[in-house]
């Protein structure tokens, strides 16, 4: 299960599940008060019929003052426990106190708690399945419209890599032929959709290799040379090392071209984009308009202007976890953004 699945499911179940755990919850209060009533009336008439005949030890006496305060055949929590008064038949101003112990009135309160402890975990459980059954019910054509649209993704992808790579051999064959700044930009065009087609087909990236020596300084020269035609006004500054990685061309290929893509895309009018790197560390730093939510910028489709797709940074986030790459981020409205990838 993906993670906005996941995400998804867990949403749909708190939302079914809570409500109907605080309707519980009030029913089993309600029930708890009516039925704390009923033992504590049980009690009284117990109390009721042991003035008649004094028999048993469940039950002990008092005899006390009619103060007029004391209501008859009723109930009182008292320091004793459960207490009540009846008349006496004589004709003095006494009242006979009947009571309750308190430990034995604990015990049989204690006992109906744990009953309903019992009750409640049913009845949690209960819902709680009811819930998730509905959940995964509810959200079934959810998926099965997502699944649909991810293989028609993976098809239109198939079928954009044709064309891309077709414009790109012959725009090459056309260079051979004179050097036409019009076949220059055709070149350059079909690179970007080139780039965004590999962008698209690493959106569900599976188990990638780190079995290849690769050069950081070669990926970021080939990357500067192309955006160098696309972005004639940005300056790029490097101070790198020839470094090698144990890591996979691909993948890091795609990390860098984002990367870099986003800080000449962003960047303000003859800014500037710094490189450096060194045996454990890249720093690619802009002097750009800034990250507004620099805690979203990861998440899929997030966009905080109208260009792009808003799939780069969560492609580059994706190949970093699975590469074992640290990825943060620093920015500043109108000053720039700062990122800096950490080699484990």
């Amino acid at each position: 299960m993906k993670n906005y699945e996941k995400k998804s499911l867990i949403t749909t179940i708190s939302l079914f599940f809570i409500p109907l755990f605080i309707l519980a919850s009030i029913v089993l209060y309600m029930y708890h008060s009516d039925k704390v009533k009923d033992i504590e009336q049980n009690i009284l008439y117990q109390m009721k019929d042991y003035t008649f005949d004094f028999k048993g030890d469940t039950f002990s006496l008092d005899i006390v003052e009619d103060n007029k305060e004391k209501q008859l055949f009723k109930i009182y929590h008292c320091k004793e426990g459960l207490c009540a008064y009846f008349q006496i038949p004589s004709t003095g101003p006494y009242l006979l106190k009947v009571i309750y112990d308190k430990k034995k009135y604990e015990k049989v309160y204690y006992d109906f708690l744990v009953d309903i402890f019992k009750f409640s975990v049913v009845i949690f459980f209960f819902l709680l399945f009811i819930s998730v059954g509905f959940a995964l019910y509810s959200l079934r054509p959810m998926k099965e419209a997502l699944h649909l649209l991810e293989d028609f993704l993976k098809d239109l992808i198939h079928d954009l890599n044709t064309p891309a790579t077709s414009i790109l051999l012959n725009s090459k064959l056309l260079k051979r032929r004179g050097d036409f700044e019009e076949t220059e930009r055709i070149e350059l065009s079909a690179k970007t959709i080139s780039s965004l087609y590999k962008n698209l087909e690493l959106i569900t990236p599976k188990q990638i290799s780190k079995t290849e020596e690769v050069s950081l300084s070669k990926l970021v020269d080939e990357k500067i040379e192309i955006l160098q035609k696309l972005y004639p006004k940005i300056k790029f500054n490097k101070n790198m090392q020839n470094v090698f990685i144990k890591s996979n061309k691909n993948a890091m290929e795609r990390i860098i071209d984002n990367l870099l893509t986003n800080a000449c895309k962003y960047n303000k009018k003859n800014g500037e984009v710094n490189i450096s790197a060194s045996e454990q560390k890249l720093i690619i730093e802009d002097s750009g308009i800034g990250i507004k939510n620099v805690k979203k910028v990861f998440q899929r489709y997030y966009k905080e202007n109208e260009t792009g797709l808003g799939i780069g940074m969560s492609i580059v986030k994706q190949l970093c976890d699975i590469l074992d790459i640290n990825i943060s981020i620093t920015s500043v409205i109108d000053k720039g953004t700062k990122i800096e990838l950490t080699f484990k």
